[in-house]
């Protein structure tokens, strides 16, 4: 009885180590989309009201498109 118990542990322990090992060895990442390309210059208007905070312009990938849009800069009420 207690030979059984021992070797259920050891095989269970070595299965679970197993599993963790080929767990992390088929580990592979894939990337979604391309580097973004460089951030445009852009140039900010005046202020139009007292609290409005700029939100810097950003490239954005489109899946559908397949390829980066730019989403220019903008004033955002705070």
């Amino acid at each position: 009885m207690n030979k059984n118990v021992g070797l259920r542990k050891i095989f269970g322990w070595w299965s679970v180590i197993i599993c963790i090992a080929g767990f992390i060895s088929g580990c592979t990442y894939y990337v979604k989309a391309p580097p973004a390309p460089a951030v445009k210059t852009e140039i900010r208007t005046i202020r139009p009201y007292p609290r409005a905070v700029w939100v810097p312009g950003r490239w954005k990938w489109r899946r559908r498109r397949g390829r980066h849009v730019w989403i220019p800069g903008h004033w955002r009420r705070r």
